[in-house]
């Protein structure tokens, strides 16, 4: 949320830290700035290829105050639950900004004004928590489940198994990504981010607070902290500019081409709204594939 990125910023302004994070995060638009926006005022923003390199700069400059940006689900989370429980660097901190798939996909079951008909389980995902933690959805909600890699061939798979499940009328969970996913997931690293996080509210950009969504850092390791470590005040904030629609296409319920801003505005080498920052966002494909003709 962009409640996140401003928060970031704040420790930096008022602590004189250094952010580290990925590539991807630095055009993810706060309130009134970007992280790449920030840096540009002066504000040290490092782009690293993982939390390892963060905290060889903070090995490396024990002089100065690092703190990683950490944002992703349950595949980016594990990676740095490994770090908050072995890492004890006095001038390193994590900020964690994470989310939980599957009682976000229920809460999605729950709302009453989107169409869609069924999930395609995330494979990245599923490789960490399994093909078992979606089991609740077609056996509460009657509602058809396909783990899908990312390759075209696995999403073809995938679209597949959705639609022999609508003609045979039946809900279940098809794992069509196999070669990695376990029905039981990966059960060390499952461990690993049962002692490091405690499942908590999550905010959702434009959505508001969803719960039970997130991670956030157990109370153990609150010397890693970043939120804990450094008093940070309540902040005015904006998830949305004006235009924006992210919210609704977040959760399907609008196209990309809906949005009055897009491609005009809000464009990949300009991103207003956070659907257009990655390229791996809904409104950033849309744009790059132009030919692709949206159907009302």
């Amino acid at each position: 949320s962009a409640q996140d990125v401003d928060e970031v910023l704040w420790i930096a302004d008022n602590h004189n830290v250094t952010i580290t994070t990925f590539g991807d995060m630095m055009r993810v638009p706060g309130s009134k700035e970007s992280l790449y926006q920030a840096q540009g005022r002066g504000v040290d923003v490092q782009v690293i290829y993982g939390i390892s390199d963060a905290i060889k700069l903070a090995e490396e400059n024990p002089e100065k105050e690092f703190l990683f940006f950490s944002v992703g689900f349950e595949t980016t989370s594990c990676v740095t639950a490994a770090e908050v429980i072995r890492t004890k660097l006095p001038n390193f901190s994590i900020y964690a900004s994470h989310k939980l798939i599957p009682p976000a996909m229920e809460l999605l079951m729950q709302r009453d004004d989107l169409e869609f008909q069924g999930f395609l389980a995330p494979g990245h995902v599923s490789t960490i928590i399994g093909a078992k933690p979606y089991d609740f959805i077609p056996e509460k909600y009657n509602f058809p489940v396909a783990v899908a890699g990312f390759e075209p061939v696995d999403i073809l798979l995938g679209i597949y198994a959705l639609l022999k499940q609508f003609n045979e009328n039946t809900s279940r969970v098809d794992n069509m990504y196999k070669r990695y996913v376990r029905h039981e997931g990966n059960v060390a690293a499952l461990k690993t981010l049962e002692e490091a996080y405690v499942v908590a509210d999550a905010r959702w950009r434009g959505l508001g607070v969803w719960p039970n969504t997130g991670h956030e850092i157990a109370d153990k390791y609150s010397h890693i902290d970043a939120k804990k470590k450094y008093e940070i005040p309540e902040l005015e904030t904006t998830d949305l500019h004006s235009g924006c629609i992210c919210d609704e296409i977040l959760v399907g319920k609008s196209k990309p081409h809906q949005c009055k801003l897009f491609n005009k505005a809000c464009r990949p080498d300009h991103p207003i709204g956070a659907c257009m920052v990655s390229h791996e966002g809904t409104c950033n494909v849309a744009a790059t594939y132009e030919e692709i003709i949206w159907e009302d």
